[in-house]
């Protein structure tokens, strides 16, 4: 009968490859140089923290800890950062068979009875032969709360000859009062170029022929664990021997093609209906998971995002053309919705149809509105982007060229030379935008008929008094104080005069206005390039206006409609409404109009009975 030999027993790349030293330790190096310093001035803490997610390196980092505190190769007499791996507690720590190292399992320890037996009670007795005795709780997220509180008293203050180590991967069902009598380290996931030039480096030492492309896809699939990506690695090399590229692993992985990939996004970016069907078609009749599509489907489309924004490299063939045509915050929003289509077709009975019907509306729904904006900003330039230019490096048309866009056309109002001062304009007769407003003040005034040589001509006014007041409106509508006066009032135009009335209920607009009546006129005259007086109307003169007949009228009276709301919808920051003297409002009654019971108060202490 043939014996095994143990020489021959097979070792994972996990297990064979496990750091021993804090030089050894990949991604982490920030807490190998923080636990080294602390070893070499000797600032060794009771207990410590590791949290992270799974495979980065905790429990490796707690090991090499309790070898650097244990260590006594070369005759040393206290803790080194530089643990030797020959000496018997160097060789039995790496081997888990160390006495004075009590490696825990938590979740298989949860019940406060075995945390008395295993920690408790043992922590108080001498360690047989280390100079540390060192508890190692792994996963200690999972004990209940009775061990923890049981546990409370002992990590706070232990034996000067012990060390508590805590590794958990959720370190926010650990309770505060624990964690905060330890100094936690967070071990962050290990980057994807991190984890392959590691693989590479470990395939050269097993000869083994990995390709850099098929480190890197091994390495996006480990999760930013090691342990994940090592694991990965053994089963490529059972799945096809020496020889490791980018095909056998997809094959392994059950990854879908980057053709297939890049034919579904870009059916997605053209909203081409029949490629994205025939994309479908091909993944049913090769077999391929629909879950798994689109996860890569998703993937796929986060780096295409960064690769608009300049970051990383092109993820696929074609990766380039796709993103000249639409923007980053559209293939953004295919990620996101392609993230949330996922967590439905998992539960769904037919995938591959759920999967398809869920595509077609996310592209259905999904549009590109920068680069809808980019292609109405080129018209109003007069220019244009050819189709599909979502990032506006197509070459644009510019002005005057053959292409020309269409454009709405605008047809100013007549000019205003000869307008008397009583004729009437409304709202209607200019466009409700800032751009028509703009327009009327670009107008060139009209050109007045020769005048004789002896009278020198004098321009006539740009606008008129109702084009110069819708002009005011949009000029003041991001100022919410001086809009409310202008909408809320009624306006009278007469011999460069404009008389603001206020009607029933609004009179209190009358202090604000009084305090923006300089500042109004300032800007009538930069619009109208005349000046322009503007009052207020008193009572009577609003009863005569009530009384006058519409015949003997000769000004207009333009009413504020306060339909459109102004830009800016924040409390003003001007200066407050009330400035006036109200004073007079509050008339002091006398002395002796005041009740009998006070009159003998006033007598002592001088004042007045304010009413």
């Amino acid at each position: 009968m043939e014996m095994f030999d143990e020489s021959n027993k097979y070792v994972s790349l996990a297990n064979k490859y496990r750091p021993q030293t804090f030089e050894d330790m990949v991604g982490q190096e920030s807490i190998s140089k923080t636990l080294k310093n602390a070893l070499k001035l000797g600032r060794i803490a009771h207990a410590y923290l590791f949290y992270g997610p799974r495979g980065c390196g905790k429990t490796t980092t707690a090991r090499i800890l309790a070898k650097a505190l244990n260590c006594t190769g070369e005759g040393r007499t206290k803790p080194t950062d530089e643990p030797c791996g020959k000496c018997p507690q160097c060789l039995e720590i790496a081997q888990s068979s160390d006495l004075d190292v009590l490696e825990l399992d938590a979740a298989s320890n949860t019940q406060v009875e075995k945390v008395r037996e295993a920690i408790i009670d043992t922590v108080a007795l001498a360690s047989s032969r280390d100079r540390f005795k060192v508890f190692i709780l792994d996963e200690v997220h999972m004990l209940s709360t009775s061990s923890f509180n049981a546990l409370l008293k002992t990590i706070e203050e232990p034996p000067s000859h012990v060390v508590f180590i805590l590794a958990t991967t959720e370190k926010h069902k650990v309770p505060a009062t624990i964690v905060s009598r330890c100094q936690t380290f967070r071990f962050r996931p290990i980057t994807v170029d991190e984890i392959a030039n590691h693989l590479l480096d470990l395939s050269g030492a097993e000869n083994i022929d990995l390709t850099p492309g098929a480190a890197r896809i091994i390495a996006k699939n480990a999760g930013g664990a090691m342990r994940d990506a090592l694991t990965l690695l053994d089963r490529a090399i059972a799945y096809s021997g020496e020889r490791i590229d980018e095909k056998l692993v997809g094959e392994m992985l059950g990854l879908t093609p980057d053709e297939l990939i890049s034919q579904a996004v870009t059916a997605l970016a053209d909203k081409n209906n029949a490629a994205l069907h025939q994309v479908f078609e091909t993944l049913k009749s090769e077999g391929f998971d629909a879950n798994s599509f689109l996860k890569d489907l998703k993937n796929a489309l986060g780096d295409l995002f960064y690769f608009a924004l300049g970051q990383g490299n092109e993820p696929f063939e074609g990766a380039k053309q796709i993103t000249g045509r639409v923007s980053p915050g559209f293939l953004a929003s295919l990620s996101r919705k392609v993230n949330k289509l996922i967590e439905e077709v998992k539960f769904s009975d037919n995938t591959l149809v759920s999967a398809e019907v869920g595509l077609f509306t996310v592209m259905d729904s999904c549009l590109d509105i920068e680069n809808f904006v980019r292609r109405l900003e080129a018209l109003e330039r007069g220019e244009t982007l050819p189709p599909g230019s979502g990032t506006g490096s197509g070459p644009a048309v510019e002005r005057g060229s053959s292409a020309k866009p269409a454009q709405v056309s605008y047809k100013p109002p007549m000019q205003a030379a000869a307008a008397p001062a009583e004729t009437k304009r409304t709202t209607e007769d200019f466009s409700k935008g800032d751009e028509a407003v703009s327009s009327l003040l670009a107008q060139e005034p009209a050109s007045p008929e020769p005048a004789p040589a002896s009278a020198p001509a004098e321009p006539s006014p740009v606008l008129t008094d109702n084009q110069a007041w819708e002009a005011l409106l949009t000029q003041f509508a991001k100022s919410p104080l001086v809009y409310d006066v202008m909408t809320s009032c009624s306006v009278q135009f007469a011999d460069g005069t404009w008389t603001l009335s206020f009607g029933p209920g609004k009179e209190f607009y009358r202090i604000p206005a009084q305090s923006k009546l300089a500042e109004l006129e300032a800007a009538a005259f930069k619009i109208c390039k005349r000046k322009i007086k503007i009052v207020l109307a008193s009572n009577a003169a609003k009863s005569a206006v009530k009384k006058e007949s519409p015949s003997a009228a000769k000004t207009a009276v333009r009413e504020s409609k306060p339909d459109a709301a102004p830009a800016a919808q924040a409390l003003s920051q001007e200066e407050p409404f009330v400035k006036g003297d109200f004073s007079a409002d509050a008339q002091p009654s006398s002395p002796q109009q005041a009740p009998e019971e006070l009159k003998d108060l006033f007598s002592i202490i001088p004042g007045e009975l304010m009413a």
